[in-house]
């Protein structure tokens, strides 16, 4: 199992692509921990998280991976 720095800066974006496959016009929502934007995207509603990525250190995290990175037994817990 990797190590996951739950405590490094991320930003959660919102996807406003009009349905398009090609071009993407991403708004920034809000900024905090990894931990943090990955509790707030797992309570969204289901339909909000599929316009949603995370940007972190590491790259851009699609709701896929949040949703599997939210599953972890080593995610912190409130």
């Amino acid at each position: 199992m990797n190590d996951i720095n739950w405590d490094a800066p991320a930003r959660l974006h919102e996807r406003n692509d009009g349905g398009s496959d090609m071009f993407y016009d991403f708004k920034t929502l809000r900024s905090g921990s990894l931990a943090e934007l990955i509790a707030h995207v797992m309570a969204l509603p289901a339909e909000d998280r599929q316009r949603v990525v995370i940007d972190s250190l590491s790259g851009s995290i699609n709701i896929r991976d949040i949703t599997a990175l939210a599953a972890r037994p080593d995610f912190p817990a409130d």
